[in-house]
């Protein structure tokens, strides 16, 4: 086989082969006639027979894959990851951390970190993000934070998210100096942005930025089939040993070729097609933004007004239109790729206008919550998608009214932990609706799904203040999910 030759087009030709398949998977390849496996891509889903390596020990074409991955990012390694962002997260804190230490996470972390501080019983120091004013979702971590917390813990792990599911970016860069300087690895959570620093165009990634471990999602801003990630190994800190022994655990033994071709060819399309690609993504949202500054009610933060929170920022309003700014602290920097469409101070809320936009205008966003609708944008970004977008929210802005906030709502303060959450999974449990849970020890997480953060942890009170929030929630038509799946009725606690 040539050297030389990438994975899709090994697969290509070998499966082209008159090779017989006496191996799995059962289906042999034989899609004739069968309509859902072809369309699949069956005729090229193979397991690992000679010439194709294996995930778990690469020596060859997966091997020399991951090393040119890693140059593209400016990793020293890189990993394919085809269970998720969420396995390389559960594999990194593992790595990083000793059972029954601690571990110091952004509040705001996805579920699976919450995951994995659970499985390895580490007690969890949060670092709690500021909420960004007149707007319900969470601002950067501060490097002052972090530094506080690692200060009184050296040498224990930090992860964080960056940027997170509404485009914040932390200032990653001297907040892994500061972990450093105490002895500290820091993890980051960049399933949201695995396009960042491939471009000039987008700004803000972490391993430029020095985090020693960053994990990536490549279905959700890049063109990777949905399931697959990178996890880079940036610096000594982590052992690079120990962290292939983790992922070999939270990675399943049998990976797909067709998600790791998409992976490979997903390095592939940058390295020929990046500029071009970027700069057409970068066209399509300066046009969005010139389009959706006329907006009187709706404000699309980063686009029909600009954050005020970065040195360049100064030149916003410079680009054919004359942006509103929007002066905001708690906010380092933003990830214009996402488009925050807020609603608060309105007549409506965020799951009526999302429910507008797919009922009147065929338009599929990403989520919404209380106040907000998410909308997401990618590599392949069409204008005429986002040009749709603009005049459906332009229609919609001129039916809106300036009102108070029909629902109320702030992000609930992290509630008291009155056992670990190992010790609360457990002790004994009972179920109680939800008007009367309040003063109760949770013995499940609860959260919102988009985006799956977790606002109650097992071992944490349930105060007055969090269930309010979940009805306010409820009431708003916001998906709450819980492990027991008993929300938005029933809640799961310590009996």
């Amino acid at each position: 086989m040539d050297e030389n030759m990438s994975l899709f087009q090994r697969l290509k030709d070998y499966c082209a082969s008159d090779t017989a398949p006496l191996h799995m998977p059962g289906h042999k390849r034989n899609v004739q006639g069968l309509e859902f496996l072809g369309r699949l891509g069956g005729d090229l889903d193979i397991s690992e027979v000679e010439g194709f390596d294996d995930l778990h020990r690469p020596e060859g074409i997966l091997k020399d894959s991951m090393e040119k991955t890693a140059q593209l990012w400016g990793s020293d390694k890189s990993f394919f990851l085809v269970n998720g962002s969420s396995c390389g997260l559960l594999a990194a804190v593992r790595s990083a951390s000793e059972s029954g230490g601690k571990l110091i996470m952004a509040r705001n972390c996805h579920k699976s970190v919450y995951n994995a501080a659970e499985l390895c019983r580490l007690e969890p120091i949060y670092l709690e993000p500021a909420r960004v004013e007149d707007f319900s979702f969470c601002g950067s971590i501060s490097p002052h934070s972090v530094e506080l917390a690692v200060r009184d813990n050296p040498g224990t792990p930090v992860i964080l998210t960056s940027p997170s599911y509404e485009g914040v970016i932390s200032n990653v860069a001297e907040i892994a100096i500061i972990c450093h300087m105490y002895g500290s690895a820091l993890i980051v959570d960049e399933a949201h942005g695995a396009h960042l620093d491939l471009s000039s165009h987008f700004t803000g990634g972490a391993v430029r930025g020095g985090a020693d471990i960053v994990i990536q999602s490549l279905h959700k801003t890049m063109t990777g089939l949905s399931q697959t990630g990178l996890l880079h190994l940036c610096g000594p800190l982590i052992s690079e040993e120990r962290l292939q022994n983790e992922l070999s655990i939270f990675q399943t033994s049998s990976p797909s070729y067709l998600l790791m071709s998409s992976i490979d060819e997903t390095r592939e399309l940058v390295l020929r097609r990046g500029g071009e690609l970027f700069r057409r993504w970068k066209g399509a949202l300066d046009h969005f933004d010139e389009s959706v500054g006329i907006l009187q009610n709706l404000k699309i933060p980063g686009h029909s007004v600009k954050f005020q929170c970065q040195p360049e920022d100064k030149k916003a309003g410079k680009e054919g239109y004359k942006a509103k700014k929007l002066s905001c602290p708690s906010v380092f920097g933003y990830d214009r790729s996402k488009i925050i469409i807020s609603c608060e101070g309105t007549d409506t809320t965020g799951i009526e206008l999302m429910n507008s936009l797919r009922q009147r205008f065929s338009i599929e966003c990403e989520m919404a919550s209380c106040g907000y609708v998410l909308a997401m944008t990618g590599l392949l970004e069409r204008q005429d998608s986002l040009e749709r977008l603009s005049a459906a929210l332009i229609e919609l802005d001129g039916e809106l009214r300036k009102t108070a906030p029909r629902l109320p709502f702030s992000l609930p303060k992290t509630p008291p932990r009155r056992m670990s959450a190992f010790e609360a999974s457990l002790a004994e449990q009972k179920s109680v609706y939800l008007k009367d849970g309040a003063g109760r020890i949770s013995a499940e997480y609860i959260w919102a799904y988009p985006p799956g953060i977790p606002m109650a942890v097992p071992g944490e009170e349930l105060t007055a203040e969090l269930l309010k929030s979940f009805i306010i929630q409820r009431e708003a038509g916001v998906s709450l999910r819980s492990s027991s799946g008993g929300m938005p009725k029933m809640l799961r606690v310590v009996d």
